[in-house]
């Protein structure tokens, strides 16, 4: 790395934390490649994506020293092309759409970023969905390294560029942008103290093979392939979903993590009783001002919860869930697995010996909550987003990525690796939810 970091002429900015070393080792081994909110737009009649969308792509870099940056190393005197056109012939936005919107990610969770001697691109991507059959809509689909941003950081990311694209005058973008010499914030450890005990020290330095009992799909193994697909629930049923969950006094994402525990056990031979359930969790709260939920970059932890299988969905279950994770949230970031990365002296050996063991965790929640803008009878405007990963060789057999629309809708994006799981089993996780 050092040969190519000094042949590309790279100016240093600052160590990679934890963390970050972290999302750079593991997408290195090609165990986990990256990250992507999709949003469906609209558009005004006969205003053209490109330029209002070079435009607002210019005001970003020039703000966010994160998107001229690699895991290692930044450049300012390349140009880089980081945006893509795609044409496809869709009949209808409210059916079809959908289709292109899981098609297309689940493609471009196979191309890794990487750094190469001879030409580097930035770690984030976005292609753009446009058919000549619905000219009032398009998608962007932004793809991230998490190294750089979570995502979080992606819903602030479509916010600014939804808003700087309305704000498009029509005047010509420069062809060239250059980064900005603001300094890099600092990594997640920099603002958060994320204690460790010497019992979750001893915890995670000793593996222990999940029982027979507990489902964890296929050992660890490479080459990863993704699979992606998307459930879109209804404005009612998600309405009923938050309902339910505040009158049965627990959360939406506790109530959606032991939904998930059910309907895998709903899809499981009798023999497996026992799966444990991820949740990805924001430190945000916990970081000084001016950091806040606008900041691009990654400050995510997780929690976990073991379920045993009951005959049905309990709302004990999701009452439980909600304990864990306010009980993980009140330690602020102590005691979680993003700290003891901190105590790991050598993460590539670290990461590959867990290929041909056992997977601890069955099933992994993420749940970004919804954006915060609302720009109503905006020149661009949101009209749904899609939240996706790639599928991992060394974590939860299946991702669960939730976001919730403007409209009230919560859309989930199921992540499996081929060769792991099977689609079938996916789907009817999926009709069982």
């Amino acid at each position: 790395m050092d040969e190519v970091f000094h042949e590309a002429g790279f100016t240093p900015l600052r160590p990679l934390g934890h963390a970050e070393k972290y999302s750079t080792t593991r997408s290195y081994l090609g165990i986990y490649l990256n990250v992507g909110l999709t949003a469906l737009y609209k558009r005004p009649n006969g205003v053209p994506v490109k330029p209002a969308l070079f435009h607002a792509l210019s005001m970003l870099i020039s703000k966010h020293p994160t998107l001229s940056a690699i895991p290692f190393a930044i450049d300012t005197r390349r140009i880089f092309e980081v945006v893509t056109f795609m044409k496809d012939d869709v009949n209808s936005p409210s059916s079809d759409w959908r289709e292109t919107l899981d098609k297309v990610p689940e493609e471009q969770h196979h191309y890794p970023f990487k750094v190469q001697s001879n030409t580097t691109l930035p770690f984030w991507r976005l292609c753009v969905l446009e058919s000549n059959n619905c000219p009032e809509s398009f998608g962007l689909v932004f793809m991230f390294h998490h190294s750089l941003m979570d995502t979080k950081s992606a819903l602030s990311f479509h916010d600014e560029l939804e808003g700087y694209m309305a704000q498009y005058s029509g005047l010509e973008t420069s062809d060239t942008v250059y980064s900005p010499s603001l300094a890099l914030i600092p990594p997640l450890e920099g603002l958060c103290t994320l204690p460790v005990s010497q019992e979750f020290l001893q915890s995670q330095e000793n593996y222990t093979e999940p029982s027979p009992n507990t489902w964890t799909c296929a050992v660890q193994f490479r080459p990863v392939k993704t699979r992606f697909s998307s459930l879109l629930l209804s404005e009612v049923d998600t309405k009923a979903l938050v309902a339910l969950s505040k009158k049965e006094r627990t959360s939406v994402t506790a109530s959606l993590q032991a939904l998930i525990a059910t309907c895998i056990f709903s899809v499981l031979p009798s023999t497996y009783n026992t799966l444990q359930g991820d949740c990805a969790v924001s430190l945000r709260r916990f970081l000084p001002e001016p950091f806040t939920a606008s900041t691009l970059s990654c400050y995510v932890g997780s929690t976990s919860t073991t379920y045993h299988r009951k005959p049905s969905f309990n709302w004990d279950e999701a009452r439980r869930t909600r304990v864990a994770i306010e009980d993980a949230m009140a330690q602020k970031g102590g005691d979680m697995p993003v700290g003891y990365l901190a105590f790991i002296q050598n993460q590539h050996h670290w990461m590959l010996q867990k290929l041909g063991r056992k997977r601890m965790s069955t099933f992994e929640l993420s749940n970004v909550g919804s954006s915060s803008a609302s720009r109503r009878a905006s020149n661009f405007e949101i009209q749904g987003m899609l939240f996706s990963q790639s599928s991992s060789a060394c974590s939860a057999a299946i991702k669960v990525s939730a976001v919730t629309e403007r409209d009230g809708r919560l859309a989930l994006g199921f992540t499996w690796q081929e060769g792991a799981v099977e689609a079938d089993m996916i789907e009817g996780v999926k009709r069982a939810l």
